[in-house]
């Protein structure tokens, strides 16, 4: 067993505790990770309120990054410190996985919401008892933290560990929806609209803003649609051409006017509120695609105008984790952030561990857009 730290939620609606608990052997395909930074995601406090079940207590967090102190005896890829990034975790040898879909894993929800390892046992003991952990195989609101190889993406020993461990989830999730499923230089999309200017809508705007720089002949349009003004003017500043506030305008007028009357030719949800994915389905014009990110429950339903769909050769989609294998694409996306063509930096504000409750709140106020918890 191996002393650490961890965030703790003992039970349903619990505010996080910093416990010292105990970790598992390392077994042949995990490694023992260092953790410098682990950011804070909307999923984390969506188990904590019951929305995602799990059982309790629970050690979440899935967007860590620091440096390999220890390696299974499998484990030929990484070596002792290097540096790594923390990702969503997948089995490596279904048919999707074999193609290079690990998002489509055909394990991915009990890989990542098991609250266990495959054989069952748990990598966390608190008080003596196993708590459910591996959270996206990682567990990384837990330090040092045993993470499956699956889940580690070596990176840059030159990068901020404390800026890249966002890579891991939120910001790779908005790039790649841009990058690998609108594609709008592929399908000439002009006019885009990206809905909730959170982490995930604020890196769909950074990523569209690369492809308008990379092919000047595409996204001349890039619309962003939130409540709070504050964002809007960030993100402005990322690369949006135009700002939408639907307190204030009629966002389906005001598109129509953006556009010259031909609705968008590529929309983005990253809000999970439902009446707004009915708004962004009903905005994308002729040959438009609507991707779906953010989820309003299990039990929602979207509404879809077939016949428009049809006469318009129109698609609509979801994107899981950006649609991206997270071995090649946060290398990406941590070289385009190393360039400065990515600013993820701008979106972060800096916690002390043990603030984690103060770091939830400020998120959910809107005040900060992605909170980070340094480890000392």
């Amino acid at each position: 067993m191996v002393a650490a730290k961890a965030i703790v939620v003992p039970e349903l609606h619990a505010p996080f505790q910093l416990v010292e608990v105990e970790l598992d052997s390392v077994q042949p395909h995990e490694v023992l990770v260092e953790l410098k930074a682990t950011s804070i995601c909307a999923t984390d406090p969506a188990v904590q309120h019951g929305k995602i079940p799990l059982d309790f207590p629970v050690v979440l967090g899935h967007e860590g990054a620091g440096v390999v102190k220890k390696i299974g005896s499998a484990v030929t890829d990484l070596a002792e410190g290097d540096h790594v990034v923390l990702s969503y975790n997948s089995c490596g040898k279904c048919r999707q996985c074999q193609k290079q879909n690990n998002f489509r894993c055909l394990e991915i929800m009990e890989r990542n919401f098991g609250g266990q390892r495959e054989d069952g046992s748990k990598t966390i003991s608190w008080k003596g008892k196993p708590v459910s952990s591996s959270f996206f195989g990682q567990s990384s609101f837990c330090n040092p933290t045993v993470a499956h190889i699956s889940s580690c993406i070596k990176v840059d020993k030159s990068l901020d560990l404390a800026v890249v461990c966002s890579l891991g989830c939120g910001i790779q999730t908005g790039a790649g929806s841009i990058f690998n499923v609108v594609k709008p230089a592929e399908s000439d999309v002009r006019s885009l609209g990206v809905f909730g200017l959170g982490a995930v809508g604020c890196a769909t705007v950074m990523a569209a803003r690369i492809v308008a720089q990379n092919n000047p002949t595409v996204l001349s349009q890039i619309v962003a649609v939130d409540v709070n003004e504050n964002r809007l003017k960030l993100a402005r500043g990322l690369g949006a051409t135009h700002t939408i506030n639907p307190e204030k305008e009629n966002v389906k007028a005001k598109l129509l006017e953006i556009t010259g009357g031909e609705n968008l030719d590529a929309a983005v949800d990253c809000s999970g509120v439902l009446s707004v994915v009915n708004t962004m389905i009903e905005s994308i014009g002729a040959g438009g695609i609507a991707v779906t990110i953010g989820s309003p429950g299990n039990d929602s339903k979207a509404s879809v105008p077939i016949l428009p769909f049809i006469t318009g050769a129109k698609t609509y989609c979801a994107s899981h984790q950006g649609n991206a294998n997270s071995k090649t694409f946060i290398p990406h996306l941590a070289s385009l952030y190393k360039q400065g063509r990515l600013p993820i930096d701008r979106l972060q504000k800096t916690y002390r561990a043990e603030n984690i409750n103060e770091a939830i709140a400020d998120m959910k106020s809107g005040s900060v857009i992605k909170p980070v918890l340094l480890w000392r």
